[in-house]
Protein backbone atom coordinates (compact mmCIF):
# COMPACT_ATOMS: atom_id res chain seq x y z
CA UNK A 1 0.00 0.00 0.00
CA UNK A 2 1.24 3.44 -1.00
CA UNK A 3 1.68 5.31 2.06
CA UNK A 4 1.38 9.38 2.30
CA UNK A 5 4.11 11.30 3.75
CA UNK A 6 5.14 14.53 4.28
CA UNK A 7 8.07 15.91 1.97
CA UNK A 8 9.71 18.97 2.49
CA UNK A 9 12.05 19.76 -0.01
CA UNK A 10 14.38 22.87 -0.71
CA UNK A 11 15.86 23.87 -4.09
CA UNK A 12 17.91 26.26 -5.19
CA UNK A 13 16.45 28.73 -8.73
CA UNK A 14 18.91 30.32 -10.76
CA UNK A 15 18.96 33.88 -11.13
CA UNK A 16 17.64 35.72 -14.18
CA UNK A 17 15.67 32.33 -14.71
CA UNK A 18 11.61 33.30 -14.84
CA UNK A 19 9.45 31.49 -12.36
CA UNK A 20 6.05 30.29 -13.98
CA UNK A 21 3.40 29.29 -11.00
CA UNK A 22 -0.05 27.98 -11.03
CA UNK A 23 -2.05 25.51 -8.74
CA UNK A 24 -5.58 23.76 -9.07
CA UNK A 25 -5.91 22.23 -11.96
CA UNK A 26 -8.32 20.40 -11.42
CA UNK A 27 -8.70 17.99 -14.17
CA UNK A 28 -9.28 20.80 -16.78
CA UNK A 29 -6.36 19.76 -19.53
CA UNK A 30 -7.04 22.48 -21.61
CA UNK A 31 -7.26 25.44 -19.41
CA UNK A 32 -3.90 24.12 -18.27
CA UNK A 33 -3.03 23.76 -21.95
CA UNK A 34 -3.82 27.20 -22.87
CA UNK A 35 -2.29 29.00 -20.29
CA UNK A 36 0.71 27.56 -20.91
CA UNK A 37 0.75 28.41 -24.38
CA UNK A 38 -0.18 32.31 -23.54
CA UNK A 39 2.46 32.50 -21.31
CA UNK A 40 4.73 30.73 -24.21
CA UNK A 41 6.07 28.76 -21.10
CA UNK A 42 10.15 26.90 -23.02
CA UNK A 43 12.69 25.06 -21.43
CA UNK A 44 14.18 28.60 -19.60
CA UNK A 45 11.30 28.49 -17.61
CA UNK A 46 10.56 27.06 -13.84
CA UNK A 47 6.97 26.24 -14.14
CA UNK A 48 5.77 25.13 -10.06
CA UNK A 49 2.17 23.50 -10.14
CA UNK A 50 1.00 23.83 -6.55
CA UNK A 51 -1.17 20.58 -6.44
CA UNK A 52 -4.78 19.32 -7.30
CA UNK A 53 -3.92 18.36 -10.47
CA UNK A 54 -6.81 16.14 -10.35
CA UNK A 55 -11.13 15.91 -9.79
CA UNK A 56 -13.70 17.99 -10.41
CA UNK A 57 -12.68 18.59 -14.63
CA UNK A 58 -13.27 16.79 -17.44
CA UNK A 59 -9.93 15.68 -18.16
CA UNK A 60 -8.83 13.76 -14.95
CA UNK A 61 -6.32 11.20 -15.89
CA UNK A 62 -5.30 13.28 -18.90
CA UNK A 63 -4.66 15.96 -16.84
CA UNK A 64 -2.35 13.79 -14.27
CA UNK A 65 -0.27 12.03 -17.39
CA UNK A 66 0.36 15.51 -19.06
CA UNK A 67 1.61 16.67 -15.81
CA UNK A 68 3.99 13.63 -15.65
CA UNK A 69 5.23 14.02 -19.22
CA UNK A 70 6.32 17.63 -18.02
CA UNK A 71 7.73 16.80 -15.03
CA UNK A 72 10.15 14.70 -17.24
CA UNK A 73 11.73 18.00 -19.11
CA UNK A 74 13.40 19.35 -15.34
CA UNK A 75 12.03 22.27 -15.11
CA UNK A 76 8.72 21.56 -13.66
CA UNK A 77 7.78 21.17 -9.90
CA UNK A 78 4.55 19.82 -8.98
CA UNK A 79 3.29 19.45 -5.13
CA UNK A 80 0.53 17.52 -4.12
CA UNK A 81 -2.65 18.75 -3.52
CA UNK A 82 -5.10 17.52 -0.85
CA UNK A 83 -7.48 16.23 -3.15
CA UNK A 84 -4.86 14.48 -5.02
CA UNK A 85 -3.68 12.81 -1.74
CA UNK A 86 -7.43 11.98 -0.21
CA UNK A 87 -7.91 10.66 -3.62
CA UNK A 88 -5.06 7.75 -3.33
CA UNK A 89 -6.58 7.08 0.39
CA UNK A 90 -10.39 6.97 -1.04
CA UNK A 91 -9.37 4.40 -3.41
CA UNK A 92 -6.69 2.27 -1.46
CA UNK A 93 -9.04 1.96 1.50
CA UNK A 94 -12.25 1.53 -0.46
CA UNK A 95 -14.60 -1.82 0.72
CA UNK A 96 -17.77 -3.05 1.25
CA UNK A 97 -18.81 -0.59 4.36
CA UNK A 98 -17.81 2.75 2.24
CA UNK A 99 -18.51 1.39 -1.25
CA UNK A 100 -22.12 2.66 -1.26
CA UNK A 101 -20.66 6.31 -0.21
CA UNK A 102 -18.49 6.16 -2.65
CA UNK A 103 -20.46 5.17 -5.30
CA UNK A 104 -22.44 8.37 -4.62
CA UNK A 105 -19.80 10.24 -5.13
CA UNK A 106 -18.74 9.58 -8.00
CA UNK A 107 -22.78 10.07 -9.33
CA UNK A 108 -22.92 13.43 -8.01
CA UNK A 109 -20.06 13.77 -10.06
CA UNK A 110 -21.26 12.72 -12.82
CA UNK A 111 -24.40 14.82 -12.43
CA UNK A 112 -21.95 17.76 -12.29
CA UNK A 113 -18.76 17.59 -14.65
CA UNK A 114 -19.85 14.47 -16.57
CA UNK A 115 -17.06 12.05 -15.01
CA UNK A 116 -14.72 11.78 -12.29
CA UNK A 117 -10.96 10.41 -11.67
CA UNK A 118 -12.54 7.01 -10.47
CA UNK A 119 -15.00 6.90 -13.34
CA UNK A 120 -12.00 7.46 -15.30
CA UNK A 121 -9.41 5.23 -14.49
CA UNK A 122 -11.96 2.38 -14.35
CA UNK A 123 -12.95 3.05 -17.58
CA UNK A 124 -9.26 2.37 -18.95
CA UNK A 125 -9.61 -1.33 -16.98
CA UNK A 126 -12.52 -2.24 -18.92
CA UNK A 127 -15.43 -1.25 -16.54
CA UNK A 128 -18.12 0.54 -16.32
CA UNK A 129 -19.65 1.70 -12.90
CA UNK A 130 -23.60 1.53 -12.52
CA UNK A 131 -23.39 -0.19 -8.61
CA UNK A 132 -21.34 0.29 -5.30
CA UNK A 133 -20.50 -3.53 -6.42
CA UNK A 134 -18.65 -1.84 -9.74
CA UNK A 135 -16.63 0.24 -7.85
CA UNK A 136 -15.37 -2.77 -5.86
CA UNK A 137 -15.14 -5.31 -8.56
CA UNK A 138 -12.82 -2.19 -10.64
CA UNK A 139 -10.15 -1.98 -7.37
CA UNK A 140 -7.69 -4.58 -7.69
CA UNK A 141 -7.24 -3.75 -11.78
CA UNK A 142 -7.38 0.18 -10.78
CA UNK A 143 -4.60 -0.19 -8.28
CA UNK A 144 -2.42 -2.51 -10.43
CA UNK A 145 -2.73 -0.56 -13.67
CA UNK A 146 -1.78 2.96 -12.61
CA UNK A 147 0.52 1.92 -9.76
CA UNK A 148 2.85 4.95 -11.86
CA UNK A 149 0.46 7.73 -11.55
CA UNK A 150 -0.35 6.71 -8.21
CA UNK A 151 3.34 6.42 -6.65
CA UNK A 152 3.68 9.64 -8.74
CA UNK A 153 1.10 11.81 -7.15
CA UNK A 154 2.46 9.85 -3.17
CA UNK A 155 5.81 10.89 -4.15
CA UNK A 156 5.46 14.39 -4.78
CA UNK A 157 6.81 17.21 -2.06
CA UNK A 158 4.30 18.44 0.14
CA UNK A 159 6.46 21.65 0.45
CA UNK A 160 9.38 23.25 -1.54
CA UNK A 161 11.37 26.30 -0.73
CA UNK A 162 13.11 28.44 -2.74
CA UNK A 163 15.53 31.40 -1.79
CA UNK A 164 12.82 33.82 -1.57
CA UNK A 165 9.88 31.67 -1.92
CA UNK A 166 7.83 28.85 -0.57
CA UNK A 167 5.70 27.04 -2.37
CA UNK A 168 2.37 24.61 -0.89
CA UNK A 169 -1.04 23.45 -1.54
CA UNK A 170 -2.82 24.72 1.86
CA UNK A 171 -0.39 26.60 3.56
CA UNK A 172 2.15 26.17 6.93
CA UNK A 173 0.89 25.17 10.01
CA UNK A 174 4.09 26.59 11.77
CA UNK A 175 6.05 30.05 10.88
CA UNK A 176 9.47 27.78 10.16
CA UNK A 177 9.20 25.78 6.84
CA UNK A 178 10.74 22.80 8.20
CA UNK A 179 8.62 23.05 11.94
CA UNK A 180 6.21 21.64 9.56
CA UNK A 181 7.87 18.30 9.00
CA UNK A 182 5.74 16.86 11.61
CA UNK A 183 2.40 17.81 10.04
CA UNK A 184 0.64 15.38 7.87
CA UNK A 185 -0.18 16.02 3.94
CA UNK A 186 -3.60 16.93 4.35
CA UNK A 187 -2.88 19.11 7.58
CA UNK A 188 -0.45 21.00 5.00
CA UNK A 189 -2.37 20.70 2.03
CA UNK A 190 -5.90 21.44 3.38
CA UNK A 191 -5.71 24.52 5.33
CA UNK A 192 -8.99 26.51 4.80
CA UNK A 193 -9.09 30.24 4.25
CA UNK A 194 -4.85 30.21 4.85
CA UNK A 195 -4.37 33.61 4.75
CA UNK A 196 -6.70 34.72 6.95
CA UNK A 197 -5.96 31.96 10.04
CA UNK A 198 -2.92 31.96 10.05
CA UNK A 199 -1.16 33.89 12.83
CA UNK A 200 2.10 34.19 11.25
CA UNK A 201 4.24 36.64 9.49
CA UNK A 202 6.28 34.43 7.40
CA UNK A 203 9.99 35.58 6.68
CA UNK A 204 9.54 34.01 3.14
CA UNK A 205 6.75 34.67 0.33
CA UNK A 206 4.35 31.76 0.70
CA UNK A 207 2.57 30.57 -2.39
CA UNK A 208 -0.71 28.83 -1.65
CA UNK A 209 -3.53 27.45 -4.21
CA UNK A 210 -6.11 25.19 -2.56
CA UNK A 211 -8.63 28.59 -0.90
CA UNK A 212 -10.61 30.00 -4.27
CA UNK A 213 -9.66 33.76 -3.44
CA UNK A 214 -13.01 34.71 -4.19
CA UNK A 215 -13.62 33.42 -0.46
CA UNK A 216 -11.19 36.18 0.73
CA UNK A 217 -13.96 38.67 -0.12
CA UNK A 218 -17.59 39.83 0.82
CA UNK A 219 -18.05 43.06 -1.61
CA UNK A 220 -17.45 41.51 -4.77
CA UNK A 221 -16.64 38.57 -6.64
CA UNK A 222 -12.67 38.43 -8.00
CA UNK A 223 -11.09 35.38 -9.43
CA UNK A 224 -7.50 37.13 -9.44
CA UNK A 225 -4.40 35.99 -6.85
CA UNK A 226 -4.18 37.76 -3.84
CA UNK A 227 -1.69 39.03 -2.87
CA UNK A 228 -1.42 39.61 1.17
CA UNK A 229 1.66 41.82 2.26
CA UNK A 230 0.89 41.96 5.75
CA UNK A 231 1.36 37.93 6.28
CA UNK A 232 3.84 37.55 3.07
CA UNK A 233 0.54 35.48 1.40
CA UNK A 234 0.21 35.06 -2.27
CA UNK A 235 -3.01 33.28 -2.89
CA UNK A 236 -3.39 31.62 -6.25
CA UNK A 237 -6.28 29.51 -6.39
CA UNK A 238 -8.92 30.89 -9.08
CA UNK A 239 -11.56 28.45 -8.91
CA UNK A 240 -10.83 26.34 -12.00
CA UNK A 241 -13.64 23.34 -12.18
CA UNK A 242 -14.68 24.20 -8.90
CA UNK A 243 -16.69 27.43 -9.75
CA UNK A 244 -18.75 28.05 -12.97
CA UNK A 245 -16.97 31.78 -13.35
CA UNK A 246 -14.04 30.68 -11.89
CA UNK A 247 -10.45 30.61 -14.53
CA UNK A 248 -6.74 29.17 -14.16
CA UNK A 249 -4.43 31.23 -12.39
CA UNK A 250 -0.65 32.01 -13.86
CA UNK A 251 1.96 33.90 -11.50
CA UNK A 252 5.10 35.07 -13.28
CA UNK A 253 7.95 35.73 -11.30
CA UNK A 254 10.57 37.55 -13.40
CA UNK A 255 13.42 36.18 -11.28
CA UNK A 256 13.95 34.33 -7.88
CA UNK A 257 15.40 37.86 -6.50
CA UNK A 258 12.12 39.47 -7.85
CA UNK A 259 10.33 41.95 -5.48
CA UNK A 260 6.49 41.02 -5.19
CA UNK A 261 5.81 44.53 -6.61
CA UNK A 262 7.24 42.91 -9.75
CA UNK A 263 5.56 39.73 -10.03
CA UNK A 264 2.08 39.67 -12.27
CA UNK A 265 -0.40 37.17 -13.54
CA UNK A 266 -2.19 35.49 -16.99
CA UNK A 267 -5.66 33.82 -16.76
CA UNK A 268 -7.56 31.21 -18.85
CA UNK A 269 -11.38 30.13 -18.72
CA UNK A 270 -13.26 29.28 -21.60
CA UNK A 271 -16.39 31.58 -21.34
CA UNK A 272 -18.08 33.02 -24.21
CA UNK A 273 -16.99 36.72 -25.12
CA UNK A 274 -19.37 39.72 -25.73
CA UNK A 275 -18.42 43.47 -26.35
CA UNK A 276 -19.79 46.45 -24.55
CA UNK A 277 -21.68 49.07 -26.66
CA UNK A 278 -22.39 51.13 -23.72
CA UNK A 279 -20.03 52.45 -20.75
CA UNK A 280 -21.01 51.86 -16.99
CA UNK A 281 -19.61 52.87 -13.67
CA UNK A 282 -19.15 50.83 -10.66
CA UNK A 283 -21.82 50.97 -7.53
CA UNK A 284 -20.15 52.07 -4.64
CA UNK A 285 -21.99 49.60 -2.56
CA UNK A 286 -22.43 46.14 -3.20
CA UNK A 287 -22.04 41.89 -1.21
CA UNK A 288 -20.82 38.79 -2.30
CA UNK A 289 -22.57 35.95 -1.45
CA UNK A 290 -20.16 32.63 -1.55
CA UNK A 291 -20.97 28.87 -0.33
CA UNK A 292 -19.05 29.38 2.25
CA UNK A 293 -21.82 31.88 3.92
CA UNK A 294 -24.90 31.52 1.42
CA UNK A 295 -27.84 31.61 4.16
CA UNK A 296 -30.86 33.54 2.93
CA UNK A 297 -34.14 34.63 3.91
CA UNK A 298 -36.34 34.63 1.13
CA UNK A 299 -38.61 37.89 1.18
CA UNK A 300 -40.62 38.34 -1.75
CA UNK A 301 -40.26 35.09 -4.70
CA UNK A 302 -40.51 36.69 -8.55
CA UNK A 303 -41.11 35.19 -11.76
CA UNK A 304 -37.08 35.99 -12.64
CA UNK A 305 -35.62 37.55 -9.39
CA UNK A 306 -36.47 37.27 -5.64
CA UNK A 307 -36.31 39.70 -2.71
CA UNK A 308 -33.82 37.48 -0.52
CA UNK A 309 -31.96 39.23 2.59
CA UNK A 310 -28.64 37.73 3.07
CA UNK A 311 -28.68 36.17 6.72
CA UNK A 312 -24.67 37.44 7.93
CA UNK A 313 -24.52 41.00 6.06
CA UNK A 314 -28.15 41.98 6.67
CA UNK A 315 -28.25 43.31 3.38
CA UNK A 316 -31.88 42.98 1.36
CA UNK A 317 -30.84 41.87 -2.86
CA UNK A 318 -32.57 41.20 -5.77
CA UNK A 319 -31.56 37.74 -6.88
CA UNK A 320 -32.16 35.89 -10.20
CA UNK A 321 -33.82 32.75 -9.52
CA UNK A 322 -31.55 30.50 -11.34
CA UNK A 323 -29.28 31.59 -8.53
CA UNK A 324 -31.48 30.44 -5.43
CA UNK A 325 -30.66 26.73 -4.03
CA UNK A 326 -33.09 26.71 -1.74
CA UNK A 327 -35.41 29.36 -0.03
CA UNK A 328 -32.78 29.49 2.68
CA UNK A 329 -29.54 29.17 0.46
CA UNK A 330 -28.08 30.63 -2.57
CA UNK A 331 -25.53 29.77 -4.80
CA UNK A 332 -22.42 32.38 -4.83
CA UNK A 333 -23.93 35.77 -6.38
CA UNK A 334 -22.75 39.25 -6.14
CA UNK A 335 -24.98 42.30 -6.79
CA UNK A 336 -22.12 44.65 -7.86
CA UNK A 337 -21.74 46.47 -10.92
CA UNK A 338 -18.57 46.41 -13.08
CA UNK A 339 -17.59 49.60 -14.64
CA UNK A 340 -17.44 49.12 -18.08
CA UNK A 341 -15.88 51.29 -21.10
CA UNK A 342 -17.75 50.58 -24.60
CA UNK A 343 -15.56 48.56 -26.98
CA UNK A 344 -14.60 46.35 -23.53
CA UNK A 345 -14.55 42.84 -24.08
CA UNK A 346 -16.49 40.73 -21.01
CA UNK A 347 -16.84 37.15 -20.34
CA UNK A 348 -20.97 36.28 -20.40
CA UNK A 349 -21.98 34.28 -17.20
CA UNK A 350 -25.94 34.62 -17.86
CA UNK A 351 -28.00 36.45 -19.47
CA UNK A 352 -30.97 38.23 -17.91
CA UNK A 353 -34.19 40.66 -18.83
CA UNK A 354 -32.13 43.67 -17.32
CA UNK A 355 -28.47 43.25 -18.13
CA UNK A 356 -26.42 39.95 -17.61
CA UNK A 357 -23.72 38.85 -15.43
CA UNK A 358 -20.09 39.15 -16.76
CA UNK A 359 -16.30 38.99 -16.06
CA UNK A 360 -13.73 41.16 -16.55
CA UNK A 361 -10.25 40.92 -15.81
CA UNK A 362 -11.37 38.37 -13.28
CA UNK A 363 -14.09 40.33 -11.41
CA UNK A 364 -17.62 39.22 -11.67
CA UNK A 365 -20.74 41.81 -11.74
CA UNK A 366 -23.68 43.38 -14.14
CA UNK A 367 -23.77 45.00 -16.79
CA UNK A 368 -26.56 46.67 -17.93
CA UNK A 369 -25.85 48.10 -21.65
CA UNK A 370 -25.94 46.99 -24.81
CA UNK A 371 -23.48 44.52 -26.14
CA UNK A 372 -22.82 42.09 -29.20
Amino acid sequence: MIQLKTKIEQIYIEPEKRILVTSDIHGCLSYFKNILKKASFSDDDILFIVGDIIEKGPENLAALRYVMELYKRGNVVALIGNVDAYRIKLIQNLNEENANEFFNYIVSLKEWIGTSFYQELAAECGYTLESPNDVLAAKSDVLSHFEEEFRFIAELPTVVETQNFVFVHGGLRKKNVWENADKSVLELTKYDAFAEKTPFIFDKYVIAGHWPVTLYSTSIQQFNPVINKDKRIISLDGGCGIKKDGQLNLLIIPDINSSVDSISHISYDELPLITALDDQEASKDSVSISWADRKIRTIKKGEEFSLVEHISSGRQIQIPNTHLKSESECYDYSDYMLAVQKGDFLSLLSEHSNGCIVKKNGVVGWYNGAYN
